[in-house]
């Protein structure tokens, strides 16, 4: 056997029997407090198995960090729990006395604040952090880097917007009526019936004869 594999015995030897003694300790506490005998087993089972949900979000490592700042403070918050339970309880048992009331009241609202804690990391484990967005400075060359995105960025020519002459025969190619290309253009409806009239002896044929045939 191997170093590891013996180091791996150990720790499992260890945490069964930590286990065993810690599930008897909170079994009898609960019952000194009031539980049923069919009932106390559960308080230890909430206590470990809500440290160990915090244990594996927080030493898991696949979780977001309000996530993993929760389950790190849950599972170090139950384990303090079980070992000051174990601690009373045995305390208890071994001097006879009885849990004082304070106790008792303690003991009982371990189970619903274990849950009502196991559910909000569930929550903070499911929750999608949304990504920031993305701020554009002013300037468009600011924050892109010590060098330009292409060689040819600072010599390339502005987009310039497209002219009304250039717009005006892309009307007229869709097809758009007069008082249309007047509406687009901002012209006149004599203007537009101008421009429609040109362009239709731009696309005339020159030869009288191609056109008869």
């Amino acid at each position: 056997m191997t170093a590891r594999g013996a180091l791996f015995s150990l720790l499992l030897v260890v945490a069964v029997a930590a286990a065993v003694l810690s599930f008897a300790a909170l079994r009898d506490l609960a019952r000194m407090c009031g539980f049923a005998v069919w009932l106390a087993w559960l308080l230890p089972v909430v206590v470990d198995a809500g440290a160990a949900a915090g244990s594996l979000v927080w030493l898991g490592g696949w979780a977001a960090d309000a996530a993993r700042r929760f389950a790190r403070a849950l599972a170090l918050c139950l384990l303090a729990l079980s070992v000051a339970a174990n601690a009373l309880g045995h305390g208890l048992e071994a001097y006879g006395l009885g849990p004082p009331w304070w106790v008792v009241v303690v003991v009982s609202a371990i189970a619903p604040a274990v849950l009502g804690a196991v559910v909000h990391l569930a929550v903070l484990v499911g929750r999608v952090t949304p990504a920031p967005p993305v701020e554009l400075p002013d300037d468009d060359l600011a924050d892109l880097g010590d060098e330009p995105l292409s060689p040819w960025w600072e010599s390339a020519p502005p987009v310039s917007e497209p002219s009304r002459s250039d717009r005006a025969e892309a009307l007229i190619a869709s097809g758009i009526g007069r008082r249309r290309l007047a509406k687009e253009l901002g012209v006149t409806e004599h203007e537009a019936r101008q421009l429609l009239a040109s362009s239709r002896r731009d696309d005339a044929p020159d030869d009288p004869e191609e056109n008869a045939s």
